[in-house]
């Protein structure tokens, strides 16, 4: 009966709906513009699966994106590695990541994630470990035990207002996560 109910329970948060995360209240608060349209979509690719919700905005360029990457069914490593993958590849000690790069292209990122975490810059504060890649818009990444999120916001903002304003979104998220 407990084997059930792990079960059960990991299955639960392996599904978590990102659209449940932040209210259209919340985003109100953090953008000062009412959310028009919530739209939610998910998928699983192997052993992970990826909840996301897209807040449409009035003024479209401000509209955020939040994805939760968690695991798929009971492999409940498999986000953290990714994770680890995106973030932490080729430091030190980490063997498995060397022999991986000799057989991947000598190293080079596998996907445009992969790509975009090389320039990625830790942020302290938020989840267990977090990290800011900028690109045409802002990306909060934050891991919160075996899940982690991604925070996309655009507009016409500073880096810095972009940052501040995702670690306010994704601190209410994990308390709902």
């Amino acid at each position: 009966m407990l084997a059930a109910f792990a079960v059960a329970t990991a299955l639960k948060a392996a599904q978590t709906d990102a659209c449940t995360l932040l209210t259209p209240e919340v985003i109100r608060q953090a953008t000062g513009e009412q959310v028009a349209n919530t739209k939610g979509t998910s998928q699983t690719a192997g052993k992970v699966r990826q909840s996301q919700c897209f807040y449409t905005l009035p003024t479209f360029s401000n509209s955020i994106s939040l994805t939760v990457t968690g695991p798929a069914g009971l492999s409940r490593d498999a986000a953290h590695e990714m994770w680890e993958r995106w973030f932490h590849r080729g430091e030190a000690g980490d063997e498995k990541d060397k022999d991986k790069d000799k057989d991947k292209d000598r190293g080079k990122p596998e996907s445009e994630e992969e790509e975009a975490a090389a320039s990625a810059v830790p942020i302290s504060g938020v989840g267990d470990e977090a990290f800011w890649v900028h690109s045409f818009v802002g990306n909060l990444y934050v891991r919160k035990g075996n899940r982690f999120l991604r925070i996309s916001l655009g507009g016409k903002m500073t880096d810095d207002q972009r940052q501040a304003k995702a670690k306010a979104l994704a601190a209410v998220a994990l308390r709902r996560l």
